[in-house]
């Protein structure tokens, strides 16, 4: 008896087979795929976490650094309104948010530029001649506050002073009186036209310059 099938039989099992292996070909490409696409997926989310975590970082140091951001300026006066008499001020303030570490103030005047405004002053209108005067009436007559009658001076060196937010620091104070007042005077007319350049820091050790007009610029740091 004869074992051979029918032609029509041994073609439909090979279209099987055919069928058969291109189905797990697909397969294979469909689960290729799916492997990259889940990749890429895995990697989106991880980009987005990582970018959400750096927007994070960047609004927590803006917050940081609005909120410690030091801004000085520095101010003239020539009357006392509380006291009601003429009494010479210059201040600088910290109108900022945070405290400043003020590095350096440089003090210039008709083209010379001097370290502090004591020795400005002592320049121009023998300050030091006038404190010693000063201080030898006093020296002569203890009975009488000769330095607060006659109108005596306060000065300060601002370099390396720690100014928190809202304070402010005196750099020069006269109170005028008829003992004093053509130094007083002579003084008065020139600190307006006295440039100002100040370099400080604030705590997250960002530095800056400003002017007298009150120009700020960021620095890289403060030279010594």
């Amino acid at each position: 008896m004869s074992t051979e099938q029918p032609a029509e039989h041994n073609n439909a099992v090979k279209l099987k087979k055919f069928k058969w292996r291109l189905s797990r070909s697909k397969m294979n490409s469909i689960l290729a795929l799916c492997a990259i696409l889940i990749s890429a997926a895995s990697f989106y989310a991880t980009y987005m976490q990582a970018k959400a975590a750096q927007e994070q970082v960047a609004a927590a140091e803006r917050q940081l650094y609005a909120e410690t951001w030091p801004w000085l300026q520095v101010s003239y006066s020539d009357y006392d309104l509380e006291a009601d008499r003429a009494r010479m001020t210059v201040k600088v303030t910290n109108s900022g948010t945070g405290p400043a570490l003020i590095k350096s103030m440089q003090f210039e005047f008709q083209g010379t530029t001097y370290q502090n405004l004591r020795a400005l002053l002592n320049d121009c209108c023998s300050l030091d001649a006038y404190k010693a005067a000063l201080t030898e009436v006093q020296a002569d007559n203890n009975n009488i506050n000769y330095m607060k009658k006659f109108g005596w001076y306060v000065t300060s060196n601002p370099n390396n002073a720690l100014l928190a937010d809202g304070n402010d620091l005196v750099l020069f104070a006269m109170t005028r009186s008829n003992f004093n007042s053509n130094l007083w005077e002579k003084i008065s007319e020139m600190v307006p036209d006295i440039e100002v350049n100040t370099c400080y820091c604030s705590l997250l050790k960002q530095c800056y310059t400003v002017n007298k007009a009150s120009e700020v610029k960021k620095v890289a740091k403060c030279s010594s």
